[in-house]
């Protein structure tokens, strides 16, 4: 930051931070190129860890409906994630999001809610027409 605030550079390569980062995370220790995603998720989730007011995390449940009600289901997934989780990263980034899984044998649905910081989404192949 002191670089790019207060010496004449228009642009500064960030390999000290990568360096630092990679003391922390291998994947980071070589020189290929990283995805910038999967870069962000490392650093929120480090602020996350370093800012997280639970110091004792208790082991909670993975809870489970059938689909009856969501909106209680979804409350306690949330309380309990916050039972492991409670910083600035979660309460500006953390969500829910519901899996539903159908048993095509006995019908059987499991429902849960599942903790996320982002979601990926894949981009479609575009082909160029050359005309």
């Amino acid at each position: 930051m002191k670089q790019l605030w207060f010496d004449a550079k228009e642009s500064v390569a960030p390999l000290e931070l990568k360096n630092i980062i990679a003391k922390f995370k291998k994947q980071f220790n070589n020189q290929d190129q990283q995805d910038s995603q999967e870069l962000l998720n490392v650093l929120l989730d480090g602020l996350h860890e370093d800012l997280n007011r639970v110091k004792k995390k208790p082991l909670v449940p993975v809870l489970e409906s059938e689909g009856n009600n969501d909106l209680e289901a979804s409350r306690e997934s949330w309380k309990n994630h916050l039972k492991r989780n409670q910083s600035v990263i979660v309460d500006m980034m953390h969500g829910l999001y519901k899996s539903t899984v159908k048993c095509p044998d006995c019908n059987c649905v499991s429902v849960t809610f599942e903790p996320y910081m982002n979601i990926s989404l894949p981009i479609p192949e575009i082909r160029l027409i050359q005309k």
